[in-house]
């Protein structure tokens, strides 16, 4: 893979440069490939040729690593040497930023706005209702359980008293009745059996 250097086995040397990835340094051997056919195929005696070249090279965009950069910062020495100055010559564009950013510097001014301050005052807002509401939920189910019918946890001992209370009542009403029966029938009972039903 390395045109002029050796490859280690996490570097990917191209031309005495050391890039960070395998697609990076084939950008750099195409253009290594590039510079080799323009040397053979142009006449670098002449200014105008050399010119036309170098132009030609940064319109097209063909040069995308630091080789090819290098390579057109010799040819634009080259060009001032001969006689050109600054001002006639284009710049070498580079299609990098060479400093970090923060994400927020990508962004455009619409994506940097912050929040409107409604969107934060709901979001205040709404979880101390959303408790209120569930507060009032859980009273409401206390309440509705407390006064079923049904036994639950909460009223279990009541319902139970009153239902056992309630026989109880049933039950001596009919006693009653069974002994008025057997009064007007003449039947007489013993007397220890209404002793005992009526100590219970």
């Amino acid at each position: 893979m390395a045109a002029d250097g050796k490859k280690n086995e996490n570097s990917f040397t191209v031309c005495g440069f050391d890039f960070m990835s395998e697609n990076d340094a084939q950008k750099a051997e195409m253009d290594l490939s590039k510079i080799k056919v323009l040397q053979t195929r142009v006449k670098a005696s002449r200014p105008a040729d050399i010119k036309a070249v170098y132009e030609k090279s940064i319109e097209n965009k063909i040069f995308k690593t630091p080789i090819g950069w290098g390579y057109l910062y010799g040819l634009r020495d080259q060009l001032l040497e001969s006689g050109y100055k600054e001002e006639d010559l284009i710049p070498i564009p580079v299609g990098v930023s060479m400093t970090r950013h923060s994400a927020m510097e990508n962004l455009s001014v619409k994506q940097r706005k912050k929040p409107e301050k409604k969107n934060a005052e709901f979001g205040r807002i709404f979880p101390i209702v959303l408790d209120v509401v569930l507060a009032i939920l859980v009273v409401v189910m206390f309440l509705i359980a407390a006064s079923s019918e049904n036994d639950n946890i909460i009223n279990y001992k009541r319902n139970v008293t009153n239902r056992y209370s309630s026989w109880e009542q049933d039950l001596t009403e009919r006693e009653r009745k069974v002994r008025e029966a057997e009064k007007n029938l003449g039947i007489e009972s013993p007397s220890a059996y209404y002793e005992d039903t009526e100590s219970k």
